[in-house]
């Protein structure tokens, strides 16, 4: 049983999950797994703020979807209204197969927070021992701003003070897809309840298809 996905990202350097998401669903128990996040640039497209605007042009360039990955960060302690969000989104697009949500609690740095080696490694000190104020999975999502905790943490990482420190702030978005790249799904990640729900929502979709 094969699997043709789509993710349909909130920005451009979230198509790093789309490996993360085809290892998921083979761990689940898909046979195969091929995904893409379409460059909506491909089709001369501006900024497409609507979720139902960015599937259309996402099937015109995928012609064949079994399912659809939508990536949208709850910026709040409740995941509900983005999930709805996306369920209008997708009947307004007119799309009919399978779709899960991928919505982090409450932005996807929460995610990255958790892997203390790898921030260390993007900082520029992977043996660096000053002391890193990193959450638990337990508490990481009652963090209200998680990209600025995780900013912070990779500049308390690497150690660096005035042009070092300044030359590093301009990387960070860069370090956050690096970052993101090399997220660890196996690890303290699978305790944390958004990450927990994407996957058992997976769980339920690769099921259907078995049976």
């Amino acid at each position: 049983m094969n699997v043709h996905f789509v993710l349909i990202c909130e920005g451009p350097s979230d198509e790093a999950l789309v490996p993360h998401l085809r290892s998921l669903l083979v761990d689940c128990g898909a046979q195969e797994a091929i995904g893409t996040a379409p460059d909506f640039g491909r089709l001369g497209q501006g900024v497409l703020k609507n979720i139902g605007d960015r599937i259309r042009v996402a099937l015109q360039l995928e012609k064949h979807v079994d399912l659809l990955f939508v990536h949208r960060d709850s910026d709040s302690s409740n995941p509900i209204p983005r999930y709805n969000e996306i369920s209008t989104g997708v009947t307004q697009s007119g799309y009919m197969n399978a779709w899960i949500g991928v919505v982090p609690v409450q932005e996807m740095e929460a995610w990255l927070l958790l892997d203390e080696s790898a921030i260390r490694r993007v900082s520029g000190r992977p043996k660096g021992r000053v002391v890193l104020n990193l959450p638990s999975p337990a508490h990481v999502e009652g963090i209200t701003n998680p990209k600025k905790r995780l900013q912070d943490e990779i500049l308390r990482a690497s150690e660096t003070s005035g042009r070092r420190r300044e030359r590093l702030k301009s990387k960070l978005s860069a370090l956050r897809t690096q970052l993101l790249a090399e997220l660890r799904t196996g690890g303290p990640l699978k305790n944390v309840p958004s990450w927990v729900r994407l996957k058992t929502d997976i769980e339920k979709y690769v099921d259907v298809l078995i049976q």
